[in-house]
């Protein structure tokens, strides 16, 4: 059984800084969409971005501790962490490969910039720090997802009084 909660995809907006003309900073606002990714996309997903922050010491350092002798890491812990070990790293274009579908964004003469894979490759070959926004657009949104579970769980109760 199919149940739809919403669409394959979702908007999120991306900002771009860069040096403008006149050497000032200038703000590229625009939206992308990107694909919703299903749970195990996601766990994927988010397993090669844990590997892009594990240096060759730290892999060292998580092996050392892996290995010992009187490591507390239940089973499940354990066959986590070896995955996360043994994942490939993401580049930030493989992200955008697997998760962008959609943009609107415009030219400074306010025509829209058509989104096509091959505008993606170029744009953000030829504005430094294009791609990185990308991505900072969809990591921004799924954090925000995270926002209200945090706040509630750090919020205090009701007051007993009401006052």
């Amino acid at each position: 059984m199919t149940v739809v909660l919403a669409s394959v995809a979702f908007w999120a907006p991306v900002t771009y800084r860069l040096l403008g003309d006149d050497g000032q900073p200038e703000t590229v606002q625009g939206r992308a969409r990107y694909k919703r990714l299903k749970t195990s996309e996601r766990r994927a997903l988010d397993r090669r971005l844990r590997a892009n922050r594990l240096t060759p010491d730290l892999r060292v350092a998580i092996r050392k501790q892996l290995d010992d002798q009187d490591s507390v890491f239940t089973p499940r812990e354990r066959t986590e962490i070896e995955a996360d070990l043994t994942a490939e790293p993401i580049t930030d274009e493989q992200f955008l490969e697997a998760t962008l579908v959609d943009w609107d964004f415009k030219d400074k003469t306010g025509q829209a910039i058509m989104y096509a894979p091959a505008a993606v490759r170029e744009l953000c070959e030829d504005w430094d720090g294009f791609e990185a926004a990308l991505v900072r657009g969809y990591t921004d949104a799924q954090q925000a997802l995270l926002k209200p579970q945090e706040q509630e769980k750090n919020s205090e109760g009701p007051s007993a009084t009401g006052s």
